[in-house]
């Protein structure tokens, strides 16, 4: 059903990586995480970390967003898995980094996010197999 979960947040020159890194380790394990550093548009350092769960590791990331996240953002989760799911056969979702740290799992649109990308297993891969797929793990 998942081919790979992949999570990539983004750390500011302002912001403390190992903050970061304990919130993005809700969800994944510490030492899975990776860190690259990029130069931002007016030269400053962004460090990127990143962590890839695999097959029986991103399923569990799923049951741990069915456990915690709040009945209403679930079903929000579920209402817009047609716009989340592309035609590569990937659900798209950003959680709230911030509220990562504290321990909170929730949703976010815009702003300081955890970006997962869940590429799906269907076969034939197709966007349409991909969203009955999305539909079964939501």
């Amino acid at each position: 059903m998942i081919h790979r979960v992949t999570f990539r947040a983004f750390v500011a020159s302002t912001e403390d990586d190992e903050k970061v890194r304990e919130a993005l380790s809700l969800f994944v394990p510490r030492e899975s995480i990776s860190k690259t550093s990029v130069t931002g548009h007016h030269g400053n350092v962004i460090l990127v970390l990143t962590a890839v769960l695999r097959k029986k590791e991103g399923r569990k990331f799923f049951d741990l967003l069915r456990e915690r996240l709040s009945e209403r953002e679930l079903a929000r989760l579920r209402r817009e898995v047609e716009e989340r799911v592309d035609d590569e056969c990937n659900l798209h979702l950003r959680l709230d980094k911030q509220a990562a740290y504290r321990g909170e799992v929730r949703l976010i649109d815009a702003g300081d996010a955890i970006s997962v990308q869940a590429h799906l297993e269907s076969y034939p891969a197709r966007r349409e197999m991909a969203l009955k797929v999305a539909g079964d793990l939501l």
